[in-house]
């Protein structure tokens, strides 16, 4: 037991479910669990506005939102596994390193890194989380979730760890660019984290249609200021983008009743 007790009745209530076709009545979960019937009505009426149950005839049943959450603390593993011969591709296509990134909370984390055949070349490291509010990959990772809550995780990445000696953050503008990367699907960075530097970014899809990773071909500035090599770099980057959402269920099926939801 966790010692919050709210949390504990909640874990214990999902329990109480044998499977996910299961229906009980709040006043079964209290006998069973010990606890009265207007705490536990309390509680799965709670959880159901969370979808983490499902009222129906019969009672409850586990909701929808156990399936969710259970493919988010799987994503990034699997959408390495799919990513990684794309990436391969990708790298020996431009000659560019190749990232794949997934967003934590306010940071964004490299999960895998194809380095690339360049003499001089781009490098990361894996596992060492970035701030969320600037980079190419940081606007893709935040693009498709709903707007608000995308501009709190980018004004916090950027009150604690904005990059020194660059121009001050501007919520405005970054506002504005997330809509431009959610209506052209990619995004291009030049010198954001390091002057050197710049990087093209394309969304990863799932199969509910949610944005679970960015894929990343980074450069140095002089490379990508040629433009038939950015060009074409996006262009295999969405071509891969594309390849690895397939991959993982996505289609375009998903996306079009979304954005109707939307």
């Amino acid at each position: 037991m966790s010692g919050v007790g709210v949390l504990d009745k909640v874990m214990a209530i999902l329990a109480a479910f044998p499977d996910g076709t299961t229906r009980l009545e709040p006043s079964e979960i209290a006998e069973r669990l010990g606890i009265s019937v207007p705490t536990a009505y309390r509680l799965m009426a709670g959880m159901a506005e969370h979808r983490l149950l499902a009222p129906g005839r019969g009672g409850y049943r586990l909701g929808a939102g156990l399936i969710r959450l259970g493919a988010k603390a799987t994503e990034g593993v699997e959408a390495r596994r799919v990513a990684l011969p794309f990436m391969k591709e990708l790298r020996d296509a431009t000659g560019e390193t190749v990232e794949l990134q997934i967003r934590t909370g306010y940071t964004r984390v490299p999960i895998e890194m194809i380095v690339g055949h360049r003499t001089v070349r781009t490098m990361g490291e894996i596992g060492v989380p970035l701030p969320i509010h600037v980079g190419a990959s940081s606007r893709v990772l935040l693009a498709w979730m709903d707007e608000e809550e995308a501009m709190a995780l980018a004004r916090r990445s950027s009150e604690e760890n904005h990059p020194a000696g660059r121009p001050p953050w501007s919520p405005q503008a970054y506002r504005r660019r997330l809509r431009v990367v959610r209506r052209q699907g990619w995004e291009f960075s030049r010198g954001e984290r390091d002057p050197e530097t710049s990087a093209v970014s394309v969304p990863v899809f799932d199969r509910i249609g949610d944005v679970v990773a960015a894929v990343i071909v980074s450069s140095t500035a002089t490379r990508f200021a040629e433009e038939a090599h950015r060009s074409d770099a996006i262009a295999r980057a969405r071509e891969c983008g594309s390849a690895v959402s397939l991959a993982l269920g996505f289609s375009d099926e998903v996306v079009d009743a979304a954005e109707t939801v939307r």
